[in-house]
């Protein structure tokens, strides 16, 4: 007589990129430092028509200061693209852990696996723009981000919890085990 036991599991997917917390008010963050820069380029070019050696100097020292903010800025908006197009794949069973990234700007795909059985505990970030949980095992620390799950994240800590992995709340200062 052979008894077939009930695979018991979670899958989530990702959100769209469009619709994951903080990519809006990012955007328009980089809008505004992006306008402001142009103002900053435009008072920067004046002083150094002017002519005169101090506005020249201090035209030059702010249109420098700007590009270079300028850069970090787009350095900025091409991690929120990046990030706003990656797709994730969670795959939660009763033995394991699976995370599929798949990130098609820059063509890459990564998986990551942890078994349950190994896992000591799990650090629960849950702020709702960077929401994440942290594995800890032996072998590993895998990094689930929660944030582009919407709200299937709370539902990866009730399964952790339901199998036993004590989660940690860092947000509530509960202490981290040895």
């Amino acid at each position: 007589m052979a008894v077939e036991l009930e695979q018991i599991g979670l899958t989530l997917t990702s959100r769209p990129g469009k619709c994951r917390p903080g990519l809006i008010p990012m955007g328009i963050a980089l809008a505004v430092g992006f306008l402001f820069s142009g103002l900053w380029l435009t008072v920067s070019a004046c002083l150094i028509i002017e002519g005169k050696f101090e506005h020249v100097l201090w035209g030059g020292l702010t249109g420098v200061c700007t590009l270079l903010y300028c850069g970090y800025m787009g350095y900025m908006a091409w991690k929120l693209l990046s990030d706003s197009r990656r797709d994730y794949l969670l795959e939660l069973t009763g033995s394991e852990a699976v995370l599929t990234v798949v990130d098609p700007l820059n063509r890459k795909k990564s998986t990551q696996m942890v078994l349950l059985d190994d896992v000591k505990y799990a650090e629960y970030y849950p702020y709702p723009d960077s929401a994440s949980v942290m594995l800890h095992a032996p072998y590993t620390v895998m990094e689930i981000p929660l944030w582009p799950l919407g709200n299937g994240g709370i539902d990866v800590i009730d399964f952790l919890a339901g199998r036993g992995i004590r989660v940690v709340n860092v947000q509530s200062d509960d202490r981290i085990p040895d």
